[in-house]
């Protein structure tokens, strides 16, 4: 379920996904590219199990831009926040460089330290689930205020991007924005952790993804296909699997998506 931010801090936080459930067992969990980064707030102690790593129960975790997707083992009860970020926010929060962590999941505490279990407590011990937005509103307001200021140029691409639905091609963007193709790749992957293309690419997966889940089989591969701006269907099944692993088909039937991005097997 998703709920917005603060005004405030809409400039960095895009939404907020709660994410709740139990599994009997191990399960095997699929998060695949939607071009954000995010923090995610562990709060029943799931254990998670990054592929080649044992098990572990932190309370927050970070990831960077995924190029594709990752696999990782849940355990236990599922009982999450996720603060999902604006793809240039982690830079402009941490200042560092977003291909540090580009394809990384990793505890928070690497890189917020301490303070990361002060908010865990506070988040815990909230009575609804409206009160842990409004606790997590003010923790990111207080130390937004430390982070530089968004670059217009990056907004301003990242917006018409996503008006697109990634649809809009990097020559046609660099004519619109009136800059040359070095400088908007260089901003790119210093921010974002990404090419442009790369981005836009990303985005008209996920914009097909949402077409997936919202016709089921009301509407053809084949349409939506065009619709994205595919060359044809088999193009498209070969990009949508090259994000996320698995065919459209596979997306719509046989997978059951705790969220857009966030699938379990």
């Amino acid at each position: 379920m998703q709920f917005p931010p603060s005004p405030h801090i809409a400039h960095i936080v895009r939404h907020y996904l709660v994410l709740r459930g139990a599994m009997p067992g191990e399960a095997v969990h699929r998060l695949f590219a939607d071009g954000n980064t995010g923090i995610v707030f562990n709060l029943a102690g799931t254990g998670i199990r990054l592929t080649g790593k044992p098990m572990q129960t932190e309370p927050c975790w970070l990831y960077g831009q995924l190029s594709s997707y990752q696999d990782f083992s849940l355990s236990g009860t599922i009982d999450w926040i996720v603060v999902v970020l604006h793809p240039y926010a982690a830079h402009q929060l941490w200042q560092m460089p977003a291909t540090e962590w580009k394809d990384h999941f990793f505890p928070a505490k690497e890189v917020l330290g301490p303070v990361v279990d002060n908010i865990c407590i506070g988040l815990s011990k909230a009575a609804t689930v409206q009160d842990r937005i409004d606790l997590l509103d003010r923790w990111i307001f207080h130390f937004s205020g430390n982070g530089k200021q968004t670059d217009p140029l990056l907004q301003q691409a990242i917006q018409q991007i996503n008006a697109s639905e990634g649809a809009l091609s990097v020559h046609s963007l660099l004519q619109q924005l009136r800059v040359s193709e070095r400088m908007l790749e260089r901003k790119f992957k210093l921010t974002i952790g990404l090419s442009p293309k790369q981005y836009s690419g990303i985005v008209r997966m996920n914009a097909s993804a949402k077409k997936l889940k919202r016709f089921q089989d009301q509407e053809s591969l084949t349409s939506i296909a065009y619709e994205a701006d595919f060359f044809d269907q088999a193009h498209f099944i070969r990009d949508f699997r090259k994000y996320t692993g698995i065919t459209p088909w596979q997306y719509q039937h046989t997978v059951d998506p705790l969220a857009l991005n966030f699938l379990r097997f």
